[in-house]
């Protein structure tokens, strides 16, 4: 196929009136634009399935004769999109160090218990439900200020939380009975 030339067509003109403004009109006046007749592009949502797993596949046998006889066993893998999730998700912003505690608490969990596929999600669910339970005995009227970006006081608020943390689980675990005082 022979490249076009660069530019203005040789039949292009523009013309203009000279006496007056040009009026071009505004875009809601226009007409809508009839789409341009393409295929139909396979969207794929977030709830379609990419990866063929067997649970998530549904395989349709091709060329039954009448009799029940299989005329080719040939088994063609039909995409299912999977149910949208009801849970709701949360991005966690955490520190490198923060990640690498967390990771390391997860591999642990892998390691020595009996679950070696623990997820993330399951060992924060976890931490969450513990911290939860101790919510009534968390004192938090005693911690410092935060203070300002990058000072020591800001630095230092993780820690005097997770002390509040700590203290407020360990009081939790009394009054429940699982700790001698």
């Amino acid at each position: 196929m022979a490249k076009l030339a660069r530019g203005l067509p040789d039949n292009f003109a523009l013309d203009l009136p000279d006496e007056k403004p040009v009026v071009i009109g505004d875009f809601l006046d226009e007409e809508p634009a009839l789409p341009l007749s393409r295929p139909p592009a396979r969207v794929h949502s977030a709830a379609t399935e990419r990866v063929l797993r067997p649970e998530l596949v549904r395989r349709e046998r091709l060329g039954e004769a009448e009799n029940g006889a299989v005329e080719g066993a040939v088994l063609h893998p039909v995409l299912r999109t999977s149910q949208a999730s009801s849970v709701i998700r949360y991005q966690l912003n955490l520190s490198p160090g923060s990640k690498k505690m967390l990771e390391e608490l997860v591999e642990h969990v892998c390691t020595y218990s009996p679950e070696s596929d623990a997820r993330t999600s399951e060992v924060f669910q976890g931490i969450i439900t513990l911290l939860h339970d101790a919510m009534d005995e968390l004192q938090l009227s005693e911690l410092p200020r935060r203070g300002a970006w990058g000072s020591v006081t800001a630095k230092n608020f993780p820690v005097a939380l997770s002390e509040a943390f700590e203290s407020a689980i360990l009081q939790a675990a009394r009054k429940r009975g699982r700790l001698q005082a």
